[in-house]
């Protein structure tokens, strides 16, 4: 997972490496699932999962990191699946 945020110009940027320490990484990916995780855990194929993000019918909220790349809060998919956490 990548931590990206948008300039005053709104394009995505992603700061070095060296900026994110692993610990902060790690934080992050106990937070969100990568696509294809949260659409293992509702039971939908990842390219299904990703056309309904982006026609903004995704039973979960995404968020886009990139053009390209979207998360979801693992506490929306284990809600959703009904999973006690």
């Amino acid at each position: 997972m990548t931590i990206s945020h948008a300039s005053r110009h709104g394009e995505v940027i992603d700061p070095p490496a060296e900026q994110v320490g692993a610990a902060t990484q790690e934080r992050l990916e106990c937070l969100f699932y990568s696509e294809s995780e949260a659409a293992d855990r509702l039971g939908l194929h990842r390219t299904t999962l990703r056309a309904l993000a982006l026609e903004g019918r995704a039973p979960v909220e995404a968020i886009h990191l990139t053009e390209h790349r979207r998360v979801y809060r693992r506490v929306d998919i284990h809600r959703l699946a009904g999973v006690e956490t």
